[in-house]
């Protein structure tokens, strides 16, 4: 029994060192992708920076493509992760802002992965998401589960009777997708003075918007915050 553990615990030693092996990988490939643009997408240059080797890209990602199908994976899981994280209030208003601050704090601290969310910083594959292949690569988030979130989420709001009846729940989610997406966006390359003006300006954007969507129920609750 005593070698039968024993082999375990080195199975279970060497999953745990592939993964944050190909962890690092994932993390300086965005990196690259970042600052040095799609042609800096080398295997063997991201094996020297992450300290692995060549052999170690391929057995991890089978090659280049499936490096990148795993970055843009990778990206959308870090945004579920974070969104799943955010406190599902039994108000729908409430849980809407929170995955709405979940988004800002996600590109804010994973500003390398966010860049890589509508495929800005590299060429995706026609394939990227299984299934999806008659879409472009940005219209392939509506089918990730961190959409998922926002969209059940309005789902609440428009069930709740907080928002206009008459609204779509995909339409709007696609429009506070794009409208987080690009104060974000803006964030980060720069445009605000500092964090306390993005907040401020996210802050009041997030609340004009909200109250072009909310019913006459929905007003009431919004003054009573």
């Amino acid at each position: 029994m005593a070698i039968d553990d024993d082999r375990a615990d080195n199975r279970s030693r060497m999953e745990v060192k592939k993964d944050a092996q190909r962890q690092a990988l994932l993390d300086a490939a965005s990196e690259m992708l970042a600052h040095e643009g799609p042609g800096a997408l080398s295997l063997r240059k991201l094996a020297k920076k992450a300290g692995a080797s060549t052999m170690a890209v391929y057995t991890a990602f089978g090659g280049k493509d499936g490096l990148i199908e795993a970055l843009f994976e990778e990206a959308f899981d870090r945004l579920s992760d974070m969104q799943a994280a955010a406190p599902r209030d039994p108000d729908p208003l409430i849980w809407l802002a929170s995955l709405g601050a979940a988004y800002r704090a996600f590109a804010l601290a994973n500003p390398a992965y966010y860049a890589l969310m509508i495929s800005v910083t590299m060429p995706l594959t026609d394939h990227v998401l299984e299934g999806q292949q008659d879409d472009p690569p940005a219209r392939s988030i509506s089918h990730h589960p961190a959409y998922s979130h926002l969209r059940q989420a309005v789902e609440a709001c428009i069930e709740a009777g907080f928002f206009r009846k008459e609204l779509d729940a995909g339409d709007v989610a696609d429009m506070l997708w794009a409208h987080v997406h690009g104060l974000c966006s803006m964030e980060l390359a720069g445009y605000y003075t500092n964090e306390k003006a993005a907040q401020e300006r996210f802050d009041l954007s997030a609340e004009t918007i909200m109250r072009g969507l909310v019913s006459e129920k929905g007003r009431t609750r919004l003054e009573r915050r």
